[in-house]
């Protein structure tokens, strides 16, 4: 479905990233892999795609840095020869909720800065490169948390809304190109990172998951597999009429 394409995938060494890079690899997709603290996780999953004959490649990157975030944009191209699909999965959550009034400064920052900052930045570099790639594509993970207001989060929140509106801008500046821009809106999923926040509630990380499992009407939380394949479709030709969409891959929280 998606042999020979080129993909970037940021936050590609856990999670629903790591999900993404081995559904895309799968699929004959090139990758470049975006890591940051968890490179040697990344490098040792490049290593794994290469002894199955897949490309991969890892492309460390501090994306809180401009700079970085630029020479990252500029080493995936050179590295792929070009690029295909842009998926932006990187992303934090706070260790402790708060009301906006008792939000700190810096969580706000670097929520923003990852999240929607670095988002705009590797697209406005990367677009050009994507516009003479093959059916061409940007899809951003985003979250319910960008559909509805999650009490005590209000820099992540906003963070993802935000990340959904640049994936619909991006769709409208880029329609007649033949560029497509999406996002996903996850909901609970099973990652480190959801399991850090569950850490922080009342009872700890297992009582914390049973909680945010209960908040979907299908009554669990799901696997990032779950999400990679929402992803993989939105980069597919099967899907070369979707573009501007927020896609919920949520148990149907969002329908309630």
């Amino acid at each position: 479905m998606l042999a020979g394409r080129r993909a970037y995938v940021t936050g590609g060494s856990s999670g629903i990233g790591a999900a993404i890079v081995r559904a895309l690899a799968a699929e004959g997709a090139h990758v470049a892999i975006g890591a940051s603290k968890h490179a040697a996780e990344a490098e040792t999953a490049a290593t794994e795609l290469r002894k199955k004959g897949r490309t991969a490649h890892v492309v460390k990157a501090d994306l809180y840095d401009r700079g970085e975030i630029d020479r990252a944009a500029d080493e995936v191209v050179s590295k792929l020869g070009g690029l295909d699909i842009f998926m932006h999965c990187a992303g934090i959550d706070v260790s402790k909720t708060a009301p906006t009034h008792e939000t700190p400064d810096d969580t706000w920052d670097r929520m923003l800065a990852l999240h929607l900052t670095a988002a705009f930045r590797l697209s406005k570099r990367l677009i050009p490169a994507l516009l003479k790639g093959t059916d061409p594509s940007v899809t951003f993970i985003g979250s319910v948390a960008g559909l509805v207001a999650w009490e005590g989060d209000v820099a992540y929140n906003v963070a993802k809304a935000g990340l959904h509106h640049l994936a619909r801008c991006i769709a409208a500046d880029y329609a007649k190109a033949g560029l497509r821009a999406n996002a996903i809106a996850p909901g609970v999923i099973d990652t480190p990172l959801t399991r850090g926040y569950a850490g922080g509630m009342e009872g700890g990380e297992e009582a914390g998951m049973k909680v945010l499992a209960g908040l979907h009407p299908l009554g669990r939380y799901a696997r990032p597999d779950e999400v990679a394949g929402a992803a993989l479709y939105l980069a597919s030709d099967k899907a070369a009429f979707i573009t501007g969409v927020i896609l919920p891959v949520d148990g149907g929280m969002t329908m309630i």
